[in-house]
């Protein structure tokens, strides 16, 4: 008989940067928009097997997916999708005959870091070792992956957020969906003339 211990969990944080992101430093700059907990894919198992089985480091997590939608008028709410844990990148592909709906498919910002979560800090030692990792990206371009704009001209409004793998880079079909979460209609966030929307993504192990 196996004894399940651990746990995965993640949260997310959406921010305005006040100016171009280069480095850790320019998110203090940062205004948070909000915090939201995430869901935790299936295909997350066959991204933790590749890496912490064989160390096939092809299969890290290194990029985001940011949805979006084009609204006639920047108030308008969006409605969000349902979505199962058994869901990847199928229904992303599906966007392509949608109208107004889209995503971007951005690359991390920088490496992720690895901190310790708050009350696990008698387990871990700082700046050595722990048991958060915290991704970073942010929304950039000018439309998106299946050629909608997205800018504040056409009422972009991001309302959703995935965390992916990729394999290969190059080729977006062999992405897996590790985690996705969606806004609440008070929380979806315009793109801004002058800014991006900015993802703080921490994944905690248990």
């Amino acid at each position: 008989m196996s004894i399940a211990v651990g746990l995965l969990r993640g949260r997310i944080t959406v921010w305005q940067p006040k100016g171009l992101v280069t480095c850790l430093k320019d998110l203090h700059a940062a205004e948070v928009l909000l915090q939201k907990q995430n869901q935790i894919q299936y295909e997350w198992g066959a991204v933790a097997s590749q890496c912490i089985g064989i160390g096939n480091r092809n299969f890290r997590v290194n990029a985001m997916y940011i949805e979006y939608e084009n609204v006639a008028d920047p108030e308008d709410p969006i409605t969000v999708p349902t979505y199962a844990r058994d869901e990847g990148r199928s229904y992303y592909e599906d966007l392509s005959v949608s109208a107004t709906r889209d995503f971007l498919r951005v690359p991390l910002l920088f490496q992720p870091t690895i901190g310790i979560e708050t009350g696990y800090e008698d387990y871990f030692t700082a700046g050595v070792n722990g048991n958060k990792l915290t991704f970073y990206s942010q929304s950039q371009g000018t439309s998106g992956f299946h050629g909608k704009s997205f800018n504040a001209g056409s009422n972009s409004k991001v309302f959703g957020v995935a965390l992916a793998a990729t394999p290969v880079f190059g080729d977006p079909t062999q992405d897996l969906i590790f985690a996705r979460t969606y806004f609440e209609v008070a929380d979806q966030t315009p793109k801004l003339v002058s800014s991006q929307v900015g993802i703080t993504w921490d994944l905690v192990f248990e």
